[in-house]
């Protein structure tokens, strides 16, 4: 961890925000809606018992659950051949406006690169759907039987597949991911303080009132085959405006 740093503009939103100068991890800041998710639970059990702040989808062997005695949340597929899905998420419920000039940032780390036929996203999106090809509204990273990172968005017209980033992560090293809605005709992504693929426009300014309410979505998911993935989630933090 670096020397704390703080702007009073930051990054352009109006908004004053403490950061890590050496990892860029946002610390504490003005928004007047902020949440933020450590994973500091007991590991087994039912997921988050005595909450319904987030849930899971688990298909075949797959597996998803707080890692015992560290404070991190892993989703885990397994090398049996079939189709497994491990999400984690807020069970459909949108609780965040990303036209509310909304940032999401998680810290992540894929222990084990996506192997084939392993796809893995991780952002923010309208409702879950298995096919992530077909998500209407979302804005997330992805990877695909790999771990070269991409990123996409959509907004039910204008829709950024597969947009490479030029960064392939590396298994066991964790990274900061960010996603920036303070424009929605601008939506700006961040991989350890750096903007990546600025080349490309990604607008989400189509999205209804009903379509910019989001949930924090994390998912590994293949349809066959024995392919592995694990990503180990470490803090998930959303700030933004109050409606």
């Amino acid at each position: 961890m670096g020397k704390t740093a703080c702007k009073y503009n930051w990054m352009g939103t109006g908004q004053q925000v403490f950061y890590d100068e050496v990892t860029f991890e946002t610390l504490t800041n003005s928004y007047s809606k902020q949440f933020v998710e450590e994973f500091q639970g007991a590991a087994g059990g039912s997921v988050f018992d005595g909450t319904m702040t987030w849930n899971v989808v688990d298909v075949g062997d797959a597996t998803e659950a707080i890692v015992a005695d560290k404070d991190q949340f892993l989703l885990h597929l397994h090398a049996t051949s079939e189709a497994e899905d491990a999400v984690l998420f807020h069970n459909n419920n949108k609780t965040f406006n990303v036209g509310n000039g909304l940032i999401f940032e998680t810290r992540v780390n894929m222990a084990v690169s996506p192997g084939t036929g392993v796809v893995a996203v991780f952002g923010m999106c309208g409702d879950h759907n298995l096919d992530k090809d077909t998500a209407t509204e979302a804005a997330w990273f992805r990877m695909d039987a790999s771990l070269a990172l991409k990123v996409e968005s959509d907004d039910t017209t204008n829709n950024n597949d597969d947009i490479a980033t030029g960064i392939t992560l590396v298994a066991g090293t964790y990274n900061i991911f960010r996603i920036d809605f303070t424009t929605l005709a601008d939506v700006k992504f961040f991989v350890d303080g750096v903007r990546v693929a600025d080349g490309t426009t990604f607008d989400m300014s189509n999205l209804s009132a009903a379509e910019q309410q989001m949930q924090p979505y994390f998912s590994l998911d293949k349809a066959t085959g024995t392919g592995l993935g694990d990503m180990n989630i470490d803090y998930v933090k959303i700030f933004s405006n109050r409606s």
